[in-house]
């Protein structure tokens, strides 16, 4: 018999567990806050397998856990794991590259498209002048269609975002740490060094993950570079945007607009940038679709029953 811990209670979590062998003890946090550390200790430390849902899994928490096996994240990214500390304890680290995909892409698109549009100004204006005065310069925004979008980091997201950008007739340079030939030929898809990318693209999204490699990929060097009318999109990780230089950027107008999911001191927002009518903010939605949760769940648990099954 093995004990599983699901961290949080997520969507789907009662119908995933059920296809686990009956005699495995599986625990579901009723809640889905967090747990405490002490709690977390407590619950986890004779479990064999972990879902792990935003929780940060540190050396000195896998200490105290001796029998855990395999840890299942609830997500893409892996930088709240040490993983070099799970390698060393013959844990299995699990995640979800491709569950997440199309949603995150799907908003990454939305929020160019309530930038582009000034969206969130246009329903500011409604909601505190009723009746508002209709003139032909009332919030004018742009297309998307015809401008040059520049896609950091080309792995699964970016190249879906760039799928999606050929129904707005967008042309895609894009940046990584490696070329991506069969892409570029897929999606007609140009290579450009960071700076060069920055220079050209009216549309900057970014796709990278995150890290120490990737800390403040875009500071107030690389934000000089973008064009006065470009905006910035960025569903990735909120530490690859140096979040201060981006608040001051945007508030000269040095570059139009951002579109931001994410944050450097994510749950806190800058507060000048909180401030700024021309950000779209959201908060961590990228994958926040009944369909994609439900998808996530499922694969999640399953991670966990196959390691230990095996």
């Amino acid at each position: 018999m093995y004990k599983i811990i699901i961290t949080r209670k997520v969507p789907g979590i009662d119908e995933a567990v059920r296809k686990l062998p009956p005699d495995w003890d599986v625990w579901v946090n009723p809640s889905e806050y967090p747990l405490t550390r002490a709690e977390l200790i407590a619950r986890a430390c004779d479990a064999d397998g972990m879902l792990v849902c935003n929780d940060r899994i540190d050396a000195e928490l896998m200490a105290a856990m001796p029998r855990m096996k395999v840890l299942s994240n609830y997500g893409v990214g892996l930088d709240n794991i040490d993983l070099v500390a799970a390698q060393k304890r013959g844990i299995v680290v699990k995640n979800l590259p491709d569950a997440v995909t199309y949603s995150t892409a799907e908003l990454a698109v939305a929020l160019m498209l309530s930038c582009t549009r000034r969206i969130n100004e246009a329903d500011q204006l409604v909601r505190s002048a009723n009746p508002f005065a209709w003139t032909p310069t009332i919030v004018i925004g742009r297309n998307l269609r015809g401008k040059t979008l520049g896609i950091i980091g080309f792995g699964r997201i970016g190249q879906t975002v760039a799928e999606m950008a050929q129904a707005f007739e967008m042309p895609v340079i894009y940046y990584s740490r490696s070329r991506k030939p069969e892409a570029e030929r897929r999606l007609a898809a140009e290579y450009r060094p960071l700076a060069d990318l920055l220079k050209a693209a009216d549309v900057v999204s970014l796709h990278v993950p995150g890290g120490e490699a990737t800390r403040h990929l875009l500071g107030s060097e690389q934000l000089r570079l973008m064009k006065p009318e470009a905006i910035l999109i960025n569903v990735s990780r909120g530490t690859v945007v140096d979040e201060a230089a981006l608040a001051e950027a945007l508030s000269c107008r040095q570059i139009a607009a951002a579109g931001l999911d994410v944050y450097e001191h994510e749950p806190f927002v800058t507060e000048k940038l909180a401030k700024l009518p021309n950000v779209v903010l959201t908060p961590h939605i990228g994958c926040s679709t009944w369909e994609t949760r439900f998808a996530m769940t499922a694969k999640a648990v399953a991670h966990i029953y196959e390691v230990l099954a095996n």
